[in-house]
């Protein structure tokens, strides 16, 4: 996935709608009544969330709200399996990512990131690379570009 991908996903606004449907999450205008992917009228403002990652499919905004109470599951679902909180498996480059290839956690205050797969998993801040091994964990910060496997995303936090 080229950067030229996701531009539309670097910049995040927590005034925003996203649509709830776990298949869809696209990001939407915070007047929308209806999710223009989907048709689905079951949207949430981001707002409620202190935490989202952000990408594109299709040059559509896609973002997956992060909660501070639980763990988020990131992942590729398999059917009748359950999905991750975070389910990569619609985007391109999704086989190399597991079924739970990590998890994001809010632990005392700080966003972090545990790797569980063994396939790739790197954090990106400031343009600076750094491999997560298996079992590992990083430091998440705004902004932060993540690959999960072949799948980027962009790590977003309310400071």
């Amino acid at each position: 996935m080229t950067d030229a991908h996701i531009d539309r996903a670097i910049v995040l606004d927590f005034t925003e709608l996203r649509c709830l449907d776990r298949r869809c999450r696209t990001l939407l205008p915070g007047d929308a009544e209806i999710c223009d992917e989907c048709g689905g009228t079951n949207l949430g403002p981001l707002a409620a969330f202190p935490a989202a990652l952000s990408t594109t499919l299709e040059d559509r905004p896609v973002v997956f709200a992060l909660e501070a109470t639980r763990p988020a599951i990131v992942g590729r679902s398999v059917p009748g399996g359950e999905p991750p909180d975070v389910d990569l498996a619609r985007f391109p480059g999704a086989a190399a990512v597991h079924r739970r290839h990590a998890v994001i956690t809010l632990e005392e205050s700080a966003w972090r990131i545990i790797h569980n797969g063994e396939n790739p998993l790197r954090v990106e801040h400031a343009g600076v690379p750094k491999d997560v091994a298996p079992n590992g964990s990083a430091l998440l910060r705004s902004g932060d570009r993540l690959i999960v496997g072949s799948v980027a995303l962009y790590f977003f936090a309310v400071e």
